[in-house]
């Protein structure tokens, strides 16, 4: 007997009792035209450097087409670092693709299909509510799960507000998911599935497929569409997603309310406070209850509330000045907080080639996560294995701020004196750098190689 998904056997056993009329049955179809035509089979083309050198390697997601012009939505991870994009449409017809802009913090992106040569209407999906779906509600997730393309599984809304507390990263580096809940569904959401559409039974797309539970059966995810229509907007209107941040960091109440003696308490603990913050400088402390901001009761006692509270800041223009009235032992006092703009969250890379290592600039939320004591310099981002760097001790994390016993302070330096360098054909490279809490020379010695090539 040929295996069946559980989640379609579930959802064949609905339609076995449904109507005579086969009401559900058609309901699926339905669903399944008007959103189908419009999926888009990805084929990026994606840079790595994490292994020291750069790689390009093809890789397969999902897009759907939301508007007529050719804009596709997609997750960040499968486009973001995309240097080339072959599309599939519904009709098998191949074109090309660019990148417009994207949102690491929601694992959003839109690329723009050419249509330069494309005949006939483009199907076009339409967008849902996320707010209105229903726990027990039939999903159809469609996508090119391990590249098979226009693939529809079936099955049932598990829980639309599931909250992740450990730390969850995109393949670039940069964490995502801080600003929204996601929808969980047992519809089969597998590699490949990434970015395509969500679909309530109305033909309507209410998330985008983002990750699958490693590990686990009957366990997927997709971002909400409340939110993807949040961040298109924004990337079409202003070309990329604006966020404040204070630098502060909080958990749920709930957690800890034996320790604070909080039972009945609303309002949102702060857990804690990053160096030299906006948060820092307002005199606000780990230990504090946040229980109103700007006037305006605010409250995460569970889990589940963190990501509005985290939005409710970002969403303000950089330059905001926020009150919090705060809880802090037995005393109440009113802190004033200036918001600060949530730049890149990553830096861009570069490959050293003659030297076999790669860097990337350092960002401010660079610095936070890897409590570095500036931006200066540029962060090692990988070492080739048996190579100069390896050879001479250079290791990831490392982070450069001088070669040859010349300053460098961000990537633009580092790269003008990489160039000179290698044209030089210099044969002994001394770098300063920065390991932990030490300095450390690291000396390396690159072979003079007629083919090495420099990097633009």
């Amino acid at each position: 007997m040929k295996h069946i998904a559980l989640p379609m056997l579930a959802l064949l056993a609905a339609v076995s009792v449904s109507a005579a009329d086969g009401s559900l049955q058609n309901d699926i179809y339905r669903a399944r035209d008007r959103v189908l035509p419009a999926l888009v089979h990805i084929q990026p083309v994606v840079k790595d450097y994490n292994t020291g050198e750069l790689k390009k390697q093809a890789i397969v997601g999902s897009g759907v087409i939301f508007n007529k012009d050719g804009y596709v939505v997609t997750n960040y991870h499968v486009a973001g670092k995309a240097e080339r994009i072959i599309c599939t449409l519904g009709d098998r017809e191949q074109v090309s693709a660019r990148f417009i802009g994207g949102d690491p913090p929601t694992d959003l992106a839109i690329i723009k299909l050419d249509l330069s040569d494309h005949k006939g209407p483009l199907p076009v999906a339409e967008f849902g509510n996320s707010d209105s779906v229903q726990v027990g509600q039939y999903v159809l997730a469609m996508g090119s799960p391990l590249a098979l393309s226009r693939t529809v599984s079936g099955g049932v809304i598990s829980t639309k507000d599931r909250y992740f507390s450990q730390e969850v990263r995109l393949p670039s580096g940069e964490q995502t998911g801080n600003y929204n809940l996601w929808i969980q569904t047992d519809a089969a959401i597998n590699p490949g599935n990434s970015g395509g559409p969500l679909v309530d039974l109305d033909g309507r797309v209410i998330g985008i497929n983002s990750r699958a539970m490693m590990f686990a059966n009957s366990i997927g995810y997709a971002i909400p569409v409340n939110i993807v229509k949040e961040v298109v907007h924004a990337i079409l209107t202003e070309g990329k997603v604006t966020r404040s941040y204070i630098g502060a960091h909080y958990q749920a109440l709930q957690e800890m309310e034996e320790y604070f003696g909080t039972d009945g308490v609303n309002g949102v603990l702060v857990s804690s406070i990053d160096a030299g913050s906006p948060a820092e400088e307002g005199l606000l402390r780990a230990g504090d209850i946040i229980q109103q901001m700007n006037g305006q009761a605010v409250s995460a006692k569970f889990v589940e509330e963190l990501p509005a509270f985290y939005k409710k800041i970002a969403t303000l223009p950089p330059g905001s000045v926020i009150d919090f009235r705060v809880q802090r032992g037995t005393d109440t006092l009113h802190l004033s907080v200036k918001t600060r703009l949530l730049g890149d969250l990553q830096g861009e890379d570069f490959e050293c080639a003659g030297w076999d290592f790669t860097v990337k600039g350092i960002t401010r939320q660079m610095q936070l996560e890897n409590q570095l004591k500036d931006s200066l310099g540029v962060f090692v981002e990988g070492v080739k294995r048996s190579g100069a760097a390896d050879d001479g001790g250079l290791r990831a994390g490392d982070v450069i701020v001088a070669i040859n016993k010349q300053e460098i302070t961000d990537l633009p330096g580092f790269v003008a004196q990489y160039h000179d360098l290698v044209q030089a054909k210099t044969q002994k490279i001394l770098l300063g750098i920065k390991r932990g809490g030490s300095s450390r020379l690291v000396v390396l010695k690159p072979s003079a190689n007629e083919e090495t090539t420099l990097n633009d």
